[in-house]
């Protein structure tokens, strides 16, 4: 069981990063996340997934779907006791959909081969965090694309194969 160590620090500080977005919208999620962030029983099992398998919002979501109601840090600790594989096993099947406006990491590209202005127009469910493409900033390993607002996210993404990387950020 980790007790600490970069790998444990990093997973308590994505779920203290949770709670401060959950709160205000989410008094639950967010003393979940801040309880099972300092949890070493929760932490060691988080500790055994894939880091893109320790999302908060993806553990919450699996231990509701096992239990039918949400969870507390007491139901998380009797899944872990009775139902861990269960639980890893639903957290390996799935994934969550979060409109994070990171998916404009992988937009940026195709968006930047295109002439220019370009206006967009959004037709999902992603908040308008789409439309922001020339906003945010980016981070292709170690290739930097600086968007418009300087106070807006920079978004990173590991380009594989022949991937057409921007100068800068297309005009919107």
């Amino acid at each position: 069981m980790p007790k600490s160590g970069p790998e444990t620090a990093a997973i308590t500080a994505r779920y203290r990063a949770f709670a401060a977005e959950a709160r205000g919208r989410s008094p639950q999620y967010e003393e979940l996340a801040l309880a099972a962030g300092r949890d070493q029983r929760v932490l060691a099992f988080l500790a055994t997934l894939p880091p893109a398998k320790r999302q908060p919002n993806l553990l919450f979501a699996a231990a509701r779907y096992l239990l039918g109601e949400p969870a507390d840090l007491a139901a998380l600790h009797t899944l872990l006791t009775g139902r861990r594989d269960e639980l890893a096993g639903i957290m390996f099947q799935r994934r969550t959909q979060t409109n994070e406006p990171a998916r404009c990491a992988t937009l940026l590209p195709a968006l930047a081969l295109l002439p220019g202005p370009l206006a967009l127009i959004e037709v999902g469910a992603s908040a308008g965090l789409t439309l922001l493409v020339d906003r945010y900033s980016y981070d292709y390993a170690g290739h930097r694309v600086t968007g418009t607002d300087p106070r807006a996210p920079v978004l990173t993404c590991e380009p594989r194969g022949p991937v057409p990387l921007p100068g800068r950020v297309p005009d919107v």
